[in-house]
């Protein structure tokens, strides 16, 4: 367990680091103008990456067991959306094109586009490895992946690439990264298909790539009314208290689900193992997490402006709410990552498209004039969905309302 938290934590850091300096450093040496170009590509890559990459992987981890026949299936299903997803991606291109009255951009998708196909075969042997709890290898897969990427986009930002810094380090991030996972597990799918035992894996896989999908849009489509309410000031102070938080949060919770979703899995079948299990990770995120939080709330308002200057500090105000909001995912995550472990995933997307209406309509209802009042509207939206959420961990572990969120800690709420 400890050795397996240390190969998900030195993950998280490195991604953590490299995703530093590919947002700032790059940024730096490119423009503001040249990088909102290559952000533009690199945008519509990372939707397909995400649907590519997750359609098997979590849904092979979710099974209670697996064979090769299944394995092999999901390879051959998942390397043909792979290059679906490249047919698509190429010929998003001209669209953006026109729209940003740039041509570069179409042989730049060309080159992202390339990449899917690969992510796509390599997506079922993360499911593999997850299952098999490899994570010095998963872990590899983002160090030298993530790193040559990043080397690569620096080295051509400095030799002024301008743009096609962010592309090819896009590109050489997802390729390599699959090629890695590729490499690292030394199996070779059989020429077989079996269309039930796909559609099957799809049954979990698609409700949950949708899932993550509404996770990546809903901030977007919120910070777009923001912008257009508020505008571009409000908007910055905005993003800027956004990454601020969801940066950890979202490195953090990734290397924790990696570590949740196999072990819950395996007591699928069996409910009270399957909530001690439950407990166990509730203690385990919440002491993880918890003082992250802490620091968070009293460095960060503080912080930005000693680093950013005077003119930020209302977005370390306004990320205040968010730290909040991220102590709540802690406590509830475990009891969500079992809904998905039961393969209950449509409550996860039903709550997400929640969250993300009611955090748009308290936009377009009330219209937010700072960064800290549209910080709240989101955080109000999010937490008026937590109850149903709350109710769907708790009836996929046939318990109380609060027994998921307060059961680890040992209190007395077997009752509620």
């Amino acid at each position: 367990m400890r050795r397996n938290a240390l190969w998900s934590g030195l993950e998280a850091l490195v991604a953590a680091t490299l995703s530093f300096i590919a947002s700032f450093v790059v940024a730096r040496l490119i423009g503001p103008a040249e990088l909102g170009i290559g952000a533009a590509a690199t945008a519509v890559h990372v939707v397909f990456w995400v649907a590519v990459n997750g359609l098997f992987a979590d849904a092979l981890v979710q099974r209670l067991a697996v064979n090769d026949r299944m394995l092999s299936s999901a390879f051959w299903a998942s390397l043909s959306v792979g290059f679906v997803a490249m047919l698509l991606q190429a010929a998003s291109g001209w669209g953006l094109a026109r729209l940003l009255h740039d041509g570069r951009l179409v042989p730049m998708t060309l080159v992202l586009a390339a990449a899917l196909p690969l992510v796509g075969a390599g997506g079922v042997v993360q499911g593999m490895l997850t299952r098999e709890r490899a994570y010095a290898r998963l872990a590899l897969r983002t160090i030298l992946g993530q790193g040559v990427g990043t080397a690569v986009g620096v080295s051509a930002a400095l030799a002024g690439a301008g743009a096609w810094a962010l592309v090819v380090q896009q590109a050489v991030t997802s390729a390599c990264g699959a090629l890695v996972l590729l490499g690292s597990r030394g199996w070779l799918p059989a020429l077989c298909f079996e269309g039930a035992t796909v559609r099957s894996l799809l049954a979990v896989g698609m409700p949950l790539t949708a899932s993550t999908l509404v996770l990546i849009a809903r901030y977007r489509l919120f910070a777009v009314l923001i912008g257009g309410s508020a505008g571009a000031a409000v908007l910055g102070q905005v993003h800027l208290a956004f990454r601020l938080v969801d940066t950890v949060r979202e490195l953090v919770f990734s290397a924790l689900w990696r570590l949740m979703l196999p072990a819950l899995a395996e007591h699928q079948t069996a409910q009270p193992k399957l909530l001690a299990q439950v407990d166990h990770w509730v203690r385990f995120s919440a002491a993880l997490v918890l003082p992250l939080c802490l620091l968070l709330a009293l460095g960060l308002e503080r912080g930005v402006g000693l680093l950013m200057g005077p003119g930020w500090g209302a977005a370390g105000q306004a990320a205040l709410p968010l730290v909040g909001l991220m102590a709540l995912s802690t406590l509830m995550f475990p009891g969500g990552v079992a809904l998905v472990a039961l393969g209950q995933v449509r409550f996860t997307l039903y709550a997400n498209l929640a969250a993300m209406v009611a955090a748009c309509l308290g936009v377009v209802v009330l219209r937010p004039g700072d960064s800290w009042q549209a910080v709240m509207i989101w955080t109000v939206g999010q937490v008026l969905v937590s109850p149903y959420a709350l109710w769907a961990n708790a009836q996929a572990l046939g318990v109380g309302l609060l027994r998921p969120l307060t059961g680890g800690f040992r209190i007395r709420a077997t009752a509620l």
